[in-house]
């Protein structure tokens, strides 16, 4: 694999818990044939394949499943669709900082708060308890707080609705390679 567009997952005080690499897809790449709510110019999809590996602070991993990440630039959260072939598996919506995108990277701050979200909408949050204690223990400011649980609100709405966020997210791929064609290399 070529090397492409670091992603580092940092934790509230700026250690950094993960990194990864990962193919940013162009504006122009159709990720399914079926007609996908539009995701605004400036935000970043980003394709990693099945085996990419995943350097976390207990370990190296590799991914088990292909996997499209969505971050926007002034959001406190990004999705990850995690694919079994060509098909969603479920989705995970992660509550952060506004992301860094640069050039060549893309840096966030995960806020230890989580949604599983399956391809019928249904939702589970995953880590309240979590962020609630990670929280206190790390003297999150109330704006990054009240920030959070916004974002929280943002995607138990968009999955009670049907609508927004989750209508970029295909259920059915195109293909499984697009780190072999119509990525940049940033």
């Amino acid at each position: 694999m070529q090397s492409g567009f670091l992603v580092e997952s940092r934790s509230y005080d700026q250690l950094i818990r993960g990194s990864w690499q990962a193919y940013r897809l162009d504006n122009d790449t159709r990720l399914s044939d079926d007609l996908l709510a539009e995701v605004t110019d400036d935000c970043a999809r980003l394709w990693l394949p099945a085996g990419t590996l995943m350097h976390w602070s207990t370990g190296t991993h590799p991914l088990h499943h292909h996997c499209l990440q969505i971050f926007w630039p002034e959001r406190w959260f990004m999705l990850s669709a995690f694919y079994d072939g060509r098909f969603l598996r479920h989705t995970y919506a992660s509550i952060i900082l506004p992301p860094r995108i640069e050039i060549e990277r893309l840096s966030f701050v995960d806020l230890d708060l989580s949604v599983l979200v399956q391809p019928d909408l249904t939702y589970e949050v995953l880590t309240q308890a979590e962020f609630e204690q990670i929280a206190e223990l790390m003297h999150y400011r109330e704006e990054t707080r009240i920030g959070a649980l916004m974002a929280l609100r943002t995607i138990t709405s968009s999955t009670q609705r049907s609508a927004g966020l989750f209508a970029a997210i295909p259920h059915l791929l195109r293909q499984e390679d697009f780190h072999l064609s119509k990525c940049e290399k940033s």
